[in-house]
């Protein structure tokens, strides 16, 4: 896998501080990630699933919080961590296998919070649309 970063040296560690056991535990990837925002993927397996054999909305939304938590982090200053406040989530169609790509950007980065946008796409299709807002900490 090739994950393209910007030139912030900041960034060059993204692996370690982004990608927790949980992440990996889930399959998700880190596709790229700079100032513009992040893109990660899941490619869906049966350990996705819920009784009815469509992908978990609970493992879309952590695609969602994990690429939109990363889009903060690109931004924040050295000392700065961040947390997550609330997101708002939709669902628009049913998930029953494939690749989930996931991209986040951030609309708004104020002194103390900042609020990102995310969308999560199979086959060109939006399968989940996200507003969240993340502490700067």
């Amino acid at each position: 896998m090739t994950i393209t970063m910007s030139r912030n040296p900041r960034l060059d560690a993204i692996h370690d501080n982004r990608m927790s056991p949980f992440t990996e535990l889930l399959g998700l990837q880190l596709v790229s990630l700079d100032e513009e925002g992040c893109v990660m993927r899941l490619d869906v397996n049966p350990q996705h699933f819920n009784t009815t054999q469509r992908v978990h909305g609970g493992v879309i939304f952590s695609l969602l919080d994990s690429a939109m938590g990363a889009a903060v982090y690109a931004r924040l200053d050295a000392h700065e961590s961040t947390a997550t406040i609330e997101c708002k989530i939709n669902y628009t169609r049913a998930v029953t296998g494939g690749v989930l790509e996931c991209r986040a950007k951030v609309m708004h980065a104020g002194t103390r919070t900042m609020v990102v946008d995310g969308e999560v796409w199979q086959d060109g299709a939006l399968a989940a649309k996200c507003l969240g807002t993340f502490a700067r900490i």
